[in-house]
C-alpha cells in the first residue's frame, strides 16, 4: 500500500511539475510575443512621426523657397506661374496633412458628428468624377463610371460631409498610385446595402498587407510609402468614417495590376 501510494504521489507531482513547466513555458512565449508587438508599435510609430514630418517640412520648404524665388525680378512670367504653380501645390499638400491630423484627432477624441441626411448617391459619385478629371487628364489616366442604380435606390440616408470625405480620399489614392491605365468608380445595391468602389491599374498592395493598410502607424511603414507623398493616415480615416455609419471597407488587389476598394453602407 505504502508503495502504491508512494507511486501515486510520484506521479502526481511529475505532472503538477510537467503542468506547472508548461504553464511558465507558455507564459513566456505570451511574454515574447507582448515585448515584439510593443516593439513593433514603438517602431511603425516611430516611422510614422518621421513620415509626418516629412510630410510637413517638404511642401512647406517649397513655399518658402519659390516664394523667395518669385520676389526676384529677372524670371519672367512664365517662370514665375511654374513657381506658383509649386507653392499651390505644395499649399496644397500640407493641408492635406494638417486636416488628416486633426481628423484622427478629432476620431480619437469621439468629437466626430454623424449628421445624417437623406442624399443621392449618383449625383454625389459624378461630382467627385468631375473633379478629379483635370489631374487625370494631366497623368494621362480614363475614368470609368458604372452605376448601377435607379433614381429611386440611388437615394440613401448618410452623412454628406463623411460620404464626402470617404471618396476624396479614396479616389486621390487611386490616381497617386496610378501611372496609367484607369480609375474606376461604380456602385450598386446590395440587398438592403448600397456598395460603392474605386478601382484603379495602379501598383497594388501585397496581399500580407491587404488589412495593414487600414491601420494607422502601419501603413506609414509599408515600402510603397517612401515613394509617394502622404501622411498614411487616409484609409485609417476612411474606415473610422465607414464605421461612424455602421459601415465598412474592404480591398483586392495584387501587385503590379491595381486595386479595388469596397465600401458597403447600410440603406437606411
Amino acid at each position: 500500500v505504502a508503495l502504491v501510494v508512494f507511486l501515486l504521489f510520484t506521479v502526481m507531482l511529475r505532472a503538477r511539475v510537467k503542468s506547472k513547466t508548461m504553464e511558465l513555458h507558455l507564459q513566456n512565449n505570451e511574454l515574447i510575443k507582448a515585448k515584439e508587438k510593443a516593439e513593433e508599435s514603438d517602431r511603425l510609430k516611430t516611422a510614422f512621426l518621421q513620415n509626418l514630418s516629412h510630410e510637413i517640412r517638404t511642401p512647406l520648404n517649397g513655399i518658402l523657397g519659390f516664394v523667395n524665388v518669385l520676389q526676384d525680378p529677372h524670371f519672367n512670367d512664365e517662370r514665375k506661374n511654374q513657381f506658383t504653380e509649386i507653392i499651390n501645390s505644395s499649399s496644397e499638400r500640407l493641408l492635406s496633412t494638417i486636416n488628416d491630423i486633426i481628423e484622427i484627432s478629432k476620431i480619437d477624441a469621439h468629437q466626430v458628428e454623424v449628421n445624417y441626411s437623406e442624399l443621392n448617391v449618383t449625383e454625389i459619385l459624378e461630382q467627385h468624377i468631375r473633379s478629379l478629371n483635370d489631374k487625370a487628364l494631366k497623368k494621362g489616366i480614363t475614368l470609368v463610371t458604372d452605376f448601377q442604380l435607379t433614381a429611386e435606390n440611388a437615394r440613401i440616408v448618410a452623412d454628406s460631409n463623411l460620404l464626402n470625405g470617404i471618396l476624396s480620399r479614396l479616389l486621390n489614392n487611386a490616381l497617386k498610385f496610378t501611372h496609367e491605365g484607369s480609375i474606376g468608380l461604380g456602385a450598386y445595391r446590395d440587398d438592403s446595402y448600397l456598395v460603392f468602389y474605386v478601382k484603379d491599374t495602379g501598383t497594388g498592395i501585397p496581399a500580407d498587407r491587404l488589412e495593414a493598410i487600414f491601420d494607422r502607424f502601419v501603413n506609414a511603414d509599408l515600402n510603397l510609402s517612401r515613394s509617394y507623398d502622404g501622411s498614411g493616415l487616409g484609409l485609417s480615416i476612411v474606415k473610422s468614417y465607414l464605421e461612424l455609419m455602421n459601415g465598412s471597407i474592404w480591398v483586392e488587389s495584387e501587385v503590379g495590376k491595381g486595386s479595388t476598394f469596397y465600401c458597403k453602407l447600410p440603406v437606411k
